[in-house]
């Protein structure tokens, strides 16, 4: 089938688009983050179930938005305290590392990009520096946080720990996009990934409940979002985000150079995150009971 080429949209009707679309995300991220009962059902588990059944998503598709709908169930029972709630953070955590993996090795074998690989196996290891919990005293919502192993003990260098390893998990995972898709739906994943950081922004207010202590939470649910989204309406992202500029952009950033670039700021802000915890006592895992505790 010949490949459908496109012309470029206006830049001001590109940007406007693109801001208009990366707010809309936000919003939804955050209103399921708080709300996982009813936000997170009606803009998340609802339209991914909708795609799995009726769109015809391709199998590795349909099985990676399973999987990420079944963690938004997951989600739901564990806000009921269907069981214990830190047993799905724990299991957050664990899913990243294996979703790390996964696209490190598709970026090794498939696609031959190995300091892009190096950065990918950091950021795995670099899960231990980072722990999570149900944030049962928040102002408002009811959801989970995840911070620098420090935690509370040392809350500036558990927000500097969740910093460092939200920028280098944003830089890897773009990284990855560019490699997986189209400039435009590259350009797309833009939103999706600065959307996190963002939110953590907007919530700043929550304090220790909020800012980048959210960033997680959120990201899981903007990669949930776009996973329905994605599968539902390509074309049109593949249409209305074609810019050349944006797409000389990508092609500079797969040259060794830049790759090279990257993996070092990627692997040095790993690192900082291991010791920055490992210093403060903040790296370990303490099971818990699978009984919701009552509060």
């Amino acid at each position: 089938m010949k490949k459908v080429e496109f012309e470029a949209r206006p830049r001001a009707e590109l940007f406007v688009k693109w801001v208009m679309f990366t707010a809309s995300i936000l919003g939804m991220a955050i209103l399921s983050a708080f709300y996982p009962t009813s936000a997170n059902v009606i803009l998340i588990v609802i339209p991914s179930i909708y795609v799995i059944i009726f769109a015809r998503p391709v199998f590795f598709e349909k099985m990676k938005l399973t999987t990420l709908v079944v963690m938004r169930i997951l989600i739901v029972l564990a806000a009921l305290r269907v069981f214990n709630p830190q047993i799905y953070v724990d299991l957050i955590l664990l899913m990243l590392i294996i979703n790390i993996l996964e696209a490190t090795l598709t970026d090794i074998v498939k696609y031959k990009r190995y300091y892009q690989g190096v950065s990918g196996i950091f950021l795995a290891l670099g899960v231990i520096a980072l722990k999570g919990s149900w944030a049962y005293d928040a102002f408002i919502g009811n959801y989970y946080i995840t911070y620098g192993g420090p935690g509370l003990a040392n809350p500036n260098v558990a927000t500097l720990i969740i910093l460092f390893y939200a920028i280098a998990y944003t830089i890897w995972n773009w990284i990855f996009v560019t490699n997986e898709f189209s400039d435009s739906v590259s350009l797309m994943h833009v939103g999706f990934l600065l959307a996190p950081l963002i939110g953590g922004v907007c919530t700043l207010g929550l304090g220790w409940f909020g800012g980048l202590n959210m960033w997680l939470l959120l990201r899981a649910n903007t990669l949930s979002i776009g996973g329905w989204l994605q599968i539902l309406a390509k074309g049109w992202f593949e249409k209305e985000f074609k810019s050349p500029n944006f797409s000389t952009f990508v092609k500079w950033t797969k040259k060794t150079g830049p790759q090279i670039v990257f993996m070092i700021i990627n692997v040095s802000l790993i690192i900082a995150c291991l010791v920055l915890s490992g210093m403060n006592n903040g790296i370990g895992f303490t099971p818990v009971p699978f009984a919701a505790p009552i509060i």
